[in-house]
């Protein structure tokens, strides 16, 4: 699609159609969500959206890629492999009790967290779609820090990077994404599992 200015409205419009995305995938699975849907809850015309976008795939990218950034360390703080399962071996940062238990977690994990982005993790038919734009988006970053971590060649990281992040967001969802008791006590046993 073709760049057109960013000016305020442009904004605002974009924002209402991605709130009413959100909003619809509180109700709707998003297989179901029509354009048709998207333009009567954003009270715009079918015109409009497609000033903005192209579908509605186009829609929920750019709202996962929001929620994603959110999520983002500061770009002072450095990730190293410490930092890829931080619990191993720490009972006190694993406590629900600490400061801020979300911040070396996973990004989909403290997107999920987010009130206004957890209908996304919820959503049964959007799973795969949000695997694939995480595995894009961190396997940069994280297969040389599982290289590195558990001297594995780079084909046995990138799978070893896939059976973590599947995994996680597996348990994350039959879990409904609640950090209750139930979902500390299973991340210390998957950190445990993936000890190096």
């Amino acid at each position: 699609m073709a760049e057109r200015k960013t000016d305020r409205r442009t904004i605002y419009t974009k924002n209402i159609i991605k709130d009413s995305l959100l909003e619809l995938l509180k109700h709707t699975p998003y297989e179901k969500i029509t354009v048709t849907s998207i333009c009567k809850q954003s009270e715009i015309t079918r015109a409009t959206f497609y000033l903005h976008y192209e579908n509605i795939d186009e829609v929920l990218d750019e709202v996962l890629d929001e929620a994603l950034r959110l999520t983002e360390l500061d770009d002072n703080f450095s990730i190293s492999s410490s930092h890829l399962f931080p619990y191993v071996g720490n009972e006190k940062a694993f406590s629900p009790a600490r400061e801020d238990p979300d911040i070396l977690l996973p990004p989909c994990q403290r997107a999920a967290s987010n009130p206004k982005y957890r209908v996304l993790f919820l959503d049964e038919t959007m799973s795969h779609h949000i695997l694939e734009k995480l595995y894009k988006r961190e396997k940069g970053r994280r297969i040389p820090e599982i290289m590195n971590t558990y001297h594995v060649t780079e084909w046995e990281a990138d799978k070893l990077f896939l059976f973590m992040l599947y995994g996680s967001f597996a348990v994350n969802k039959a879990l409904g994404w609640n950090k209750t008791s139930d979902w500390y006590r299973a991340q210390k046993v998957i950190q445990n599992l993936i000890k190096p």
